[in-house]
Parts: C-alpha cells; sequence; structure tokens
C-alpha cells in the first residue's frame, strides 16, 4: 500500500475543517485535508459569522468575496410567525439595525450568509493557497505515536485506500466525531436538548413571500411547527422540524412527506417541489473534557456542540481553527517548542465551555423554561465575541495581576491591551498613507509594537529576531505608523515608552508596564516563554 506524507492531516471538510485548511494555507503549512463526503455542504445550517470571525477571514482574503455573496440577503430583515408563507400572519417585526461597532472591530457588520454557501469561497481561496483538498475520501484507523499519527485513506468511490503518515491530526470531523470517540474523550453539558430534521428543498416562493424577506419564519400550524428559511432567489428553502426518533424515526421522512411539510409551511397545497436533501441533527450542549490528545486536536463540533441560539457555534469553530493554526505553523516553521501547542487546549476550552452556557442560558430564556440564573448571566453576543480572555503559557500577565479572578467575557468596549485579551482596534496611518487597523497590522508572525518614545524596545526587537532566528515584525508609532484618532497608548493601557507584543492571532501577549535595565535581554526571555523555545 502507497504511504504518503504530510506535516499536518484535517479530517472534515466542512466550514471548520476548510476553515483549518485555508489558515494553515495562509501559514505556509503543507497538509492534506479528507471529507468522506463528495463536495461541501447542500445545508444551510450554520447561518451568519460575527465581526471577529471576519476579521479573521479579512486576513486571508476572503471577506470581499463573503460580502459580494451576501449582497442578496441584505433586505431580508424580518422576523415573523405565520400560519404558513400564505396563511394568517402571528406576528412579523423588523429585526433592528445592528449596533455600529466601529469602535471595536474594523468589520463593523454581521455578515448574513449560510455555511453552504461560505464554504465554497474557504475553498477555492484554500486551494489557490496550495491546500489539497480530497473529497470522497474517508479517514481509517488512525493510530497515533509520539512522533505522530498513522491512518488509511479510504477513496469511497474506487475503494482505492493509501496509507498517511502525518505529524499532526487535526480532527473537524463533527458532533458525532469517530476520531475523538476512537480517542475515548468524553464530553459534558446538559446533552441532546432535542432532535431536528433539515429539509433542502426547491420551489418557487416568489408568489408566497410577496414583498416579504425574512430573516427568521417560524412556522405554526396543525402539520408543521418549526423553522421555514429562504435564500435571496426565493427558489431554494429549508424548512427545519422537531422530531422523536422513538416514535417518528428519520426513516419517516420520505420525499412524499418531506414535500407535503413543505406545502404546509409554505401554504400552497399543490406547490411543485423537489426534495435536494435531508438531514438529521441534534440541538445539544456538549464540550470535549480535553480539546488534544498527544497530536491529535479537535475543532469545531468535534469539540463542543453549541445550541444555536445566538449564532455561536460555527464562529466559535472557526476562532478554534486560527487558533491552533497559527501555533502549528509555529512550531512546524521552527519558530515555537512543542509545548505551544499545549495552549491550544488551555486557551480554547474555557471558551468552548462559557460559550455553550452563554447559547444554553439564552435557549432557557427564550423558552422561558428557567433553569438560568437570571437575566444578568447573560452577556451580550458582542462580548461572547470578543471579550474573551486567555490564560496560559503563551501570555504572560501584568506583573502583580490576579489571573484567576476575571469574568468569562467582558464588554469590548473595556477592553484596554491587558494581556490574553485581544487587541483592541483603533485607525493608524502608514508611512505611505494607507490607514489600517492595529488588529491588520498583525500578520503570520509575533508584532512588537513599540511607542512613541520607545526606541529602546525597537532596537531591541531587531537585535533579538537577528540574533535568535524568531521570526518578527516590528513597528514604532510615529516612525512606521502615525495615530489617526484615537491614543494607540491610551489603547493599550502603556505609556509612549513602552512597548506591546501581539500574537499572530491579535491576542496581547505581553506589555511593558514598567522600565527595564535591559530591553533586549527582556524581550528575548518574553519570546522564549510565550512561544515555548526552552
Amino acid at each position: 500500500m502507497h504511504e504518503d506524507t504530510t506535516p499536518v492531516l484535517v479530517v472534515g471538510g466542512g466550514l471548520v475543517g476548510l476553515s483549518t485548511s485555508l489558515f494553515l494555507s495562509w501559514h505556509g503549512v503543507r497538509h492534506i485535508l479528507v471529507e468522506r463526503h463528495a463536495g461541501t455542504s447542500v445545508h444551510p445550517r450554520a447561518w451568519g459569522l460575527y465581526p471577529r470571525t471576519l476579521e479573521l477571514l479579512d486576513a486571508v482574503g476572503v471577506s470581499d468575496d463573503l460580502l459580494a455573496e451576501a449582497a442578496g440577503f441584505a433586505g431580508h430583515t424580518l422576523n415573523g410567525k405565520v400560519e404558513s408563507l400564505t396563511g394568517r400572519e402571528i406576528s412579523v417585526t423588523r429585526i433592528p439595525e445592528p449596533e455600529d461597532i466601529g469602535d471595536i472591530s474594523p468589520v463593523a457588520r454581521v455578515l448574513s450568509l449560510s455555511q453552504d454557501r461560505i464554504e465554497p469561497i474557504l475553498l477555492r481561496r484554500a486551494r489557490e493557497l496550495g491546500a489539497e483538498v480530497r473529497f470522497g475520501t474517508e479517514l481509517r484507523d488512525p493510530e497515533q505515536d509520539a512522533d505522530g499519527v498513522t491512518a488509511t485513506l479510504h477513496d469511497r468511490e474506487t475503494g482505492a485506500e493509501r496509507r498517511v503518515r502525518a505529524r499532526y491530526l487535526v480532527a473537524a470531523d463533527g458532533a458525532h466525531s469517530p476520531v475523538r470517540e476512537r480517542l475515548g474523550i468524553a464530553r459534558q453539558g446538559r446533552g441532546t436538548l432535542r432532535h431536528q430534521i433539515s429539509i433542502v428543498f426547491r420551489a418557487d416562493l416568489r408568489g408566497p413571500l410577496g414583498e416579504r424577506r425574512f430573516a427568521v419564519c417560524r412556522i405554526a400550524n396543525p402539520l408543521v411547527d418549526g423553522v421555514l428559511g429562504h435564500d435571496d432567489t426565493l427558489r431554494r428553502g429549508t424548512l427545519i422540524v422537531t422530531h422523536d426518533p422513538r416514535t417518528d424515526p428519520f426513516t419517516a421522512y420520505t420525499p412524499e412527506r418531506c414535500t407535503e411539510l413543505v406545502r404546509a409551511a409554505v401554504g400552497v397545497p399543490d406547490l411543485p417541489v423537489e426534495i435536494v436533501s435531508t438531514l438529521p441533527w441534534e440541538m445539544a450542549a456538549l464540550v470535549a473534557e480535553r480539546y488534544t490528545e498527544g497530536r491529535t486536536f479537535l475543532v469545531g463540533d468535534a469539540a463542543h456542540v453549541i445550541p444555536p441560539v445566538g449564532g455561536y457555534g460555527a464562529n466559535t469553530g472557526i476562532q478554534d481553527a486560527h487558533n491552533l493554526a497559527w501555533k502549528l505553523a509555529a512550531v512546524l516553521h521552527g519558530q515555537a517548542g512543542q509545548a505551544l501547542l499545549d495552549t491550544y487546549n488551555t486557551e480554547r476550552l474555557p471558551v468552548g465551555r462559557a460559550t455553550m452556557r452563554q447559547a444554553a442560558l439564552r435557549l432557557a430564556a427564550r423558552a422561558g423554561s428557567g433553569g438560568a440564573p437570571g437575566d444578568a448571566a447573560v452577556a451580550d453576543t458582542l462580548s461572547v465575541m470578543f471579550g474573551y480572555r486567555y490564560r496560559s503559557a503563551a501570555v504572560i500577565a501584568d506583573e502583580g495581576e490576579q489571573t484567576d479572578a476575571a469574568a468569562d467575557f467582558a464588554e469590548p468596549r473595556t477592553l484596554s491591551g491587558a494581556p490574553g485579551t485581544r487587541a483592541p482596534h483603533l485607525w493608524l496611518v502608514t508611512e505611505d498613507g494607507r490607514t489600517v487597523s492595529t488588529l491588520s497590522l498583525v500578520g503570520r508572525r509575533p508584532l512588537l509594537m513599540a511607542g512613541a518614545k520607545a526606541a529602546e524596545w525597537y532596537e531591541a526587537a531587531h537585535a533579538v529576531a537577528r540574533r535568535t532566528g524568531v521570526a518578527l515584525d516590528v513597528l514604532r508609532l510615529g516612525e512606521d505608523v502615525r495615530e489617526r484618532e484615537r491614543s494607540w497608548h491610551d489603547a493599550m493601557g502603556v505609556t509612549e515608552s513602552d512597548a506591546v507584543l501581539l500574537r499572530p492571532d491579535g491576542f496581547v501577549a505581553w506589555r511593558t508596564t514598567a522600565a527595564l535595565p535591559s530591553p533586549e535581554h527582556a524581550l528575548e526571555t518574553v519570546l522564549t516563554r510565550v512561544l515555548a523555545r526552552d
């Protein structure tokens, strides 16, 4: 049997798996992604990307394509409950305009677009950057040892098999992850909350919709109690219904029955309907007990299943992928020690747990079922997506700071450059006159930003980079970039004589808080700790 070798093997070609592939490709990490299905998803399960996620995708060159793809959904602003599209309107309201967050993020909007429309864009860009993606390929019998993972790749069409040897395995293989189950990693949480079936169909919805364009449309009639979604062509939709698999199994949802349900939801008894696909899935609240096992890493639904209230699941998964990708790249490129990869679990597991709790609280509040400690425990969406904090070996806290007392999520406008938090966004002007965000300055390498009176830190950074071989970007306020409106020093919580080290994910790794006798020695010590180079 032939054997392939690759630094990283990614299993699962959904939204998070493709994001992992895209981020790895952007970092120049050779890898193979395998997906058992023949192509990208036809189901629009995950809907909407928050600005923090779009910041990450903008950096790798897909935000313009995503925005163009989403243009047709701009007017889909109704939140309704109806007997059917042609029946009585029980309640229909317009979703308020989103809050202006231009002071928080360079991406000032939520992207309204579904998984089936996002995945092809991520795939195309990943391949442009060199990704090797194999659809119709199943991962079998992965076995890991101290140096890597060996598995069989099975071509589902031809039956051909090849062995693959990888240094690392990333499992993006969904809520029922075979990789996670093979490793024996248990999950914790409330478990399965309800069983759902998504029915994707083609039908002409222009007449039943009229001038209305729904973002959310709940259906309530004797035959259907569910949610009906439609795309921007008004010729394709998804009906999501709840079922009890013990008394109403998925196998009972034949094309004929699904057609009947769609017609009842639309309110046109003889509507021509083509059933494209049906998919059973579980609304659940579960988080893996650990995200890593040896050289295997869990991302997305394999690591956490978050109830689809608030739209946190896909966004959290993509942020998992981004956190892991830069660390794998740093290790594989010889810039960091193996122990840096341990911080993936240390950082992302608490975020997954806290985000799952937030979604569960929102679900309980929506249902009025109680069991939640009150509205005060429910964080706003911006805090959940922007306000989490990492506490790990890849972050050096301010001297004297108590690092175990922070809440799960902070209001993002209160963040002020503390290590472990996302760097504040503010606009800066480059030497050539371009206006860029602080977050856009961060690339594939750590970035040291030196204050306007911190020439010694600027010089120390160049000296350390030359001596150690650490790839480090360096910028000085007032020289390489200048402030446009807000003060960078105030935003970062430092003086003009200080410096801040940003990680490739835009999080603050360290900042100076006092004068140090040898900036060069101090910075080398910091980089050694943050990148686990001991």
